[in-house]
C-alpha cells in the first residue's frame, strides 16, 4: 500500500521515505530471520523490558489483547518466546525471550541495519547532519510532539 497523499509535497516525501524504509526492513527481516516487522518489534520490546504481561505488550504496541495473543502464540510456536507464571499474580502470565529468541533478534538487528544503511549510504556527513536537523525540526513542530525530556510510551 502506498503512503497517503496529504497535499503537502514535503510531508508526502517524508511519508514515502518512511514507507520505503519500513518495507525494506520488513522484507529483510522476512528473508533473513522469518519475522515480520511487528514480530521483530515484540522481541525487541521483550529484550528491552524483560518478562512482561501480554496486556502490557498489547498496550505498548497499541493492539487489542486478542491480536497480541495471536502474535505471541506464533512466536511461542517458533520457540522464540515462552510463557511463564507471574510470581506475584497467579492469574497473570509473563512472556519472555528464549535463547533462540535472542539469537534471532541479534540476526534480525544485523539484517535491519544492512537494509537501512542502503538508504543513506550516498549522503556525506554534512548532508546526514542537515537531514537529521530538518527531520528533528519537523517532528518537534508537530501538534502531537512530546515536550523535550518527556517519557516515551514504554512497558512498566
Amino acid at each position: 500500500m502506498p503512503p497517503p497523499e496529504t497535499g503537502d509535497e514535503v510531508v508526502d516525501l517524508v511519508l514515502a521515505a518512511g514507507h520505503r524504509v519500513r518495507r525494506a526492513v520488513d522484507e529483510a527481516l522476512r528473508a533473513g530471520v522469518g519475522l515480520t516487522l511487528r514480530r521483530f518489534k515484540i522481541l525487541s520490546l521483550l529484550e528491552d523490558a524483560g518478562p512482561c504481561r501480554l496486556r502490557d505488550l498489547a498496550d505498548t504496541v497499541r493492539v487489542a489483547p486478542r491480536t497480541m495473543t495471536e502474535t505471541v502464540d506464533g512466536l511461542e510456536s517458533a520457540g522464540l518466546i515462552e510463557r511463564r507464571p507471574h510470581p506475584a499474580d497467579r492469574r497473570a502470565v509473563l512472556v519472555t525471550l528464549t535463547p533462540a529468541g535472542h539469537i534471532v533478534l541479534d540476526e534480525g538487528r544485523r539484517r535491519r541495519s544492512e537494509a537501512v544503511t542502503g538508504f543513506t549510504r550516498h549522503l556525506d556527513q554534512a548532508q546526514r547532519s542537515q537531514l537529521a536537523e530538518l527531520l528533528t525540526s519537523l517532528v518537534g513542530s508537530s501538534p502531537t510532539a512530546r515536550p523535550p525530556g518527556s517519557k516515551k510510551d514504554g512497558l512498566p
